[in-house]
């Protein structure tokens, strides 16, 4: 049995060993990698103490000074500043050291947290969708060379011109439009707080997409059993990562709706669950073998986590299973079953073309499915092809005399 008490941490850090082995151990860590982090904790503390640094008026440039020696001496773990999280967090919750140091490696520059308190507070958007809006807005600033605010009302139409022209070839037409929408967002914050004179939203080009062209791309009733096959529900993980795809394949949620589930969302006696999603909260019926899914699951879910998720990381610390982990969860599924491409978004495919073929209406399927208008539920129409071809015409004969 490994005794994390037995790692020696000498000099400033010493009176913080128990409380910071406890701490770890709280939050989900193995008592390895508590180990581990105590001795990273003990490397911190010499140090520090060979620096001659106080502890309350340590800063992050000294840190980095610390990550600096590490990789100087060959270090092959722990050689960033993130890897020291777990350690500086503790320190940080016990007022050891200032509340406001950065325990990333990279911050937020600071037009773009104000564009971040923008998004959150005046447009309201969801955490997912403000990522996405900040994740563009700095690809843009990277490529332009901007720094400072002063730089921003620099930008001119060429420069927004030339940047969609080429970050749009990465990408499918769908994620192109949606990454214009964003930059459009952006460029309009800027324009209304006074950081750039004119408008350049309005020379955004839009990207050529006719809506109702292609066809959904769901999953057949082969592929959906092959899918679930690749679960190991003999495994706690297992279990989970089956009833989070019957979630998805079945009531065709998006992923961060699962993600966003909280256990008291699941009403066992009426039969429900509470759908939080693009700003709604709608309840759902849950079918029965959703529930015994879920129900399996929930029988081997970590209860010592206090978090109320239904769906948790696999690694410490413990807490909430991100959107970007789930889709990356369904991805290695979709793969192992060979499905290909392995998108996420299938999953909800799957579920309308499904409820289509059983008989359902489009009104049906746009409640379930949670859309604001049935005109984007329409694709579905042209799923069933046997019944479209009843409606087709016989192609003229043509009289060649």
């Amino acid at each position: 049995m490994i005794d994390i008490y037995s790692v020696a941490v000498p000099g400033p850090l010493s009176i913080h060993k128990e409380g910071l082995g406890s701490d770890l151990l709280e939050h989900g860590y193995s008592p390895l990698t508590v180990c581990n982090l105590l001795r990273l904790a003990a490397h911190l503390s010499r140090w520090i103490d060979a620096h001659s640094i106080s502890l309350h008026r340590l800063k992050p440039e000294e840190i980095d000074g610390f990550v600096a020696s590490r990789r100087r001496a060959s270090s092959r773990k722990s050689m960033t500043r993130a890897a020291l999280a777990p350690v500086l967090g503790y320190l940080q919750r016990c007022g050891v050291i200032s509340s406001d140091f950065a325990l990333v490696p990279e911050q937020l520059p600071q037009q773009l947290q104000d564009y971040k308190d923008y998004l959150l507070r005046e447009r309201s958007l969801t955490s997912g969708t403000v990522e996405h809006y900040l994740a563009v807005a700095r690809r843009l600033l990277v490529v332009q060379g901007v720094h400072v605010s002063k730089d921003i009302a620099g930008l001119g139409p060429r420069d927004i011109l030339d940047f969609v022209l080429v970050d749009s070839q990465r990408y499918s037409t769908g994620t192109a439009k949606y990454h214009v929408t964003a930059l459009r967002v952006f460029l309009r914050y800027l324009h209304i707080t006074g950081q750039l004179t004119n408008d350049l939203s309005t020379v955004v080009p839009c990207v050529a997409r006719r809506r109702l062209t292609g066809l959904p791309r769901g999953l057949d009733s082969h592929e959906v059993s092959e899918l679930l096959a690749t679960c190991d529900r003999r495994t706690t993980i297992g279990r989970a990562d089956y009833a989070l795809l019957v979630l998805l394949v079945r009531l065709g949620l998006r992923c961060c709706e699962v993600a966003a589930l909280e256990l008291e969302d699941i009403d066992w006696r009426q039969g429900q669950i509470t759908i939080r999603g693009k700003g709604r909260e709608e309840r759902l019926p849950l079918p029965e073998d959703i529930g015994q899914a879920l129900a399996r699951y929930l029988q081997v879910r970590r209860h010592d986590v206090d978090d109320r998720h239904v769906f948790l990381r696999r690694r410490a610390p413990m807490g909430p299973l991100s959107v970007g982990s789930l889709k990356a969860i369904v991805r290695t599924h979709m793969s192992k079953a060979g499905i290909s491409p392995p998108q996420p978004h299938r999953l909800r495919h799957t579920a309308a073309t499904q409820m289509l073929c059983q008989g359902a209406s489009l009104d049906q399927i746009a409640q379930v499915l949670r859309h604001h208008s049935v005109d984007t539920t329409a694709i579905y129409a042209k799923v069933n092809r046997h019944q479209l071809l009843e409606l087709s015409q016989p192609w003229p004969e043509v009289d060649h005399e």
